[in-house]
């Protein structure tokens, strides 16, 4: 619904700026009416979305925009009489109609300053004011070229100045990222603590070692193409790390030839922050040539992954990925496993899935407790299903569903970066899961027994983690309230980066480096609310620590009890989740989508003592 308001405000405004433009030259009532039911028009869309969606989503863009867009109207009606000032009028509905649609195209932001407000509001009385000095001084002696010519340099400058000063937006050496404390209290004199003293176990409690190199290889793609992939150990994907709950986990990762660096995130794991693989803010990126050593003690099962953080949007594009299983202590059933990935774009667009752990096997017998952990290394969420067989989701982002129920004819939508536990008992006849971007693709499992074809219908029912499984009590203690609220609002705007003209991903208006800092205090109890007024997903994870959802368009869940570390706000969508601050670091929290991340949508949860010797601006 907010797609579609967003989308039908800049095609009825557009109308009306073509409609205006062409009024003040041929005149005729049709043309006002049809900029009259243009206007209506708009007024319809924007409280369908309003009482579909909420005004929250609307406010910004409507509010803004509708005294701008009305004002032309009005004036016309007070001085129809008055040749010269209805002559004005209607020159100034020419600005303001292509104003608007330049406005609502590349500047609104999600929380306006001042100089939007000119622009809005402002901006057009002074447009007005001088349109009515030059009339004057000339004498009425305008022709046709100068207003068309004049308008058109004009709404051309603003949007290349635009385009430029949206851009100077993400330069680090941009004003400091304020500090927002989500309501709570400031605190002090409290002891500074250094990131790199917080840290995994000693080298003696090592249970699990690894060594992973980063380089580059050229080899063939799912699609059959050859391309250069940079890859852990030359694999595709990276060596599978597989331990048991209570291992002490050390891997040292080398850098053989990756250019920029490159370092391993541990993704959805909450290590300690010295391990967690952000370049400048918990470790240098790794050069060529050198290395690195982590350690983090596997204390919590589940199906995470992990991947380098430096250049993200590039390095685990080209295949610098691989899975993290922890297995319990105790196994309730035995499972076939199979552990994949949807892969990343470059390596290949259309949702193909990689195997994580060798071969996927064809036959399977019936009656096989069968068990698939999916992550998604893709920048979009991810339509996958499992035709065949009804099956359980059994896990989300490593953590347990709290007795899930059977699953038919749904499909479900992975998070970029979000991981999903599908279990089955193998039926006696075939099943297939497969991307919906990939029909002809995916892995098909045949029955021991006889061989039949796999089912290529996509359903239409959705998967709602919100409301699948049965209710407990969660980990969380809410009856006191919350220490510290916080609100992120998703939006976009145009700038030139990279040479190129780019949507560049906001947070509260604005870009990375001058996303404000939350600030938390350790024990804090915090509530977060995500709000997306742009037209794009947003996975939003946040490092260290999980989330536990607590509503979905303000609809408490009512399923088991929903935790993330990964979670996916659509457009329109408002969701709230709380955690607890219960892990001293400098964490980011950021979209990943993470072209969207390289763009701007990021940001970091500090712990109010705790700082970086480490200079500069985390690199995406």
């Amino acid at each position: 619904m907010y797609m579609m308001f967003f989308g039908s405000s800049v095609l009825i405004l557009m109308g009306m700026a073509i409609a205006w433009s062409i009024l003040p030259f041929k005149g005729g009532r049709w043309l006002i009416m049809a900029n009259v039911l243009l206007l209506f028009a708009w007024f319809a869309v924007a409280v369908i979305a309003g009482l579909s969606i909420g005004w929250e989503f609307i406010r910004q863009i409507f509010g803004m925009l509708m005294p701008m867009v009305v004002s032309p109207f009005l004036l016309l009606a007070i001085l129809r009489k008055r040749k010269l000032w209805n002559r004005l009028v209607k020159r100034y509905a020419v600005f303001v109609a292509w104003f608007a649609v330049f406005m609502i195209a590349f500047q609104i932001p999600a929380f306006p300053d001042g100089w939007t407000y000119f622009e809005c509001f402002g901006l057009p009385i002074l447009i007005f004011s001088l349109l009515y000095v030059w009339d004057r001084r000339l004498g009425g002696r305008f022709r046709m070229r100068w207003i068309v010519s004049c308008s058109v340099l004009l709404i051309v400058g603003f949007i290349f100045g635009s385009l430029v000063w949206n851009a100077t937006a993400m330069q680090a050496d941009g004003h400091e990222a304020s500090m927002d404390w989500g309501g709570g209290k400031m605190t002090r004199g409290r002891q500074s603590v250094d990131v790199t003293t917080l840290t995994g176990p000693d080298a003696a409690a090592v249970t699990k070692r690894y060594h992973f190199t980063a380089a580059k290889k050229k080899m063939e793609v799912p699609d059959g193409t050859k391309k250069e992939l940079w890859l852990f150990n030359g694999k595709l994907t990276g060596p599978a790390i597989r331990v048991t709950q209570g291992d002490v986990v050390e891997v040292t990762l080398s850098n053989k030839n990756i250019a920029d660096g490159v370092t391993i995130h541990w993704h959805g794991y909450d290590v300690p922050i010295a391990e967690d693989g952000v370049p400048d803010i918990s470790q240098k990126a790794v050069a060529v040539g050198e290395s690195y050593t982590y350690r983090f003690k596997a204390d919590t099962a589940g199906t995470f992954w992990y991947h380098s953080h430096n250049q993200s949007s590039e390095q685990v594009g080209h295949g610098l990925f691989g899975s993290l299983v922890v297995e319990p202590k105790t196994l309730v059933k035995e499972e076939l496993e199979i552990v994949g990935f949807v892969a990343p774009k470059y390596i290949d667009a259309s949702g193909a899935l990689l195997s994580s752990n060798g071969e996927v096997p064809k036959k399977i017998k019936p009656g096989t407790n069968v068990r698939i952990r999916l992550g998604n290394a893709h920048n979009k969420p991810q339509k996958l299903m499992l035709n065949g067989a009804v099956f359980q989701v059994a896990a989300i982002d490593g953590n347990l569903i709290h007795k899930p129920t059977d699953l038919k004819n749904t499909y479900l939508q992975i998070p970029a970066g979000g991981r999903m536990d599908i279990t089955f008992t193998m039926p006696n006849h075939a099943v297939r899961l497969f991307d919906a971007n990939d029909e002809n693709g995916g892995w098909v499992f045949q029955s021991t027994a006889t061989t039949t074809k796999a089912s290529t219908e996509i359903p239409d029912e959705v998967f709602k983690p919100e409301e699948y499984g049965e209710q407990q009590a969660s980990q969380l203690d809410l009856s006191a309230g919350f220490d510290r609220e916080f609100e992120m609002v998703f939006d976009s705007k145009l700038a030139f980066f990279d040479g190129m003209v780019h949507h560049l991903w906001t947070i509260n208006g604005e870009l990375y480096p001058n996303t404000p800092m939350l600030m938390v205090s350790e024990g804090d109890l915090v509530k977060t609310t995500f709000i997306n007024r742009s037209y794009s997903h947003h996975p939003m994870h946040l490092h260290g620590h999980k989330m536990l959802v607590l509503t979905r368009n303000g609809v408490e869940t009512t399923g088991s009890p929903w935790w993330t570390d990964t979670l996916n706000v659509k457009p329109g969508e408002t969701y709230e989740v709380a955690f607890k601050a219960d892990n001293p670091g400098i964490w980011m929290d950021h979209c990943h989508n993470l072209d969207h991340a390289t763009n701007g949508m990021m940001m970091h949860l500090q712990y109010d003592n705790v700082y970086t010797p480490f200079s500069g601006h985390t690199h995406e």
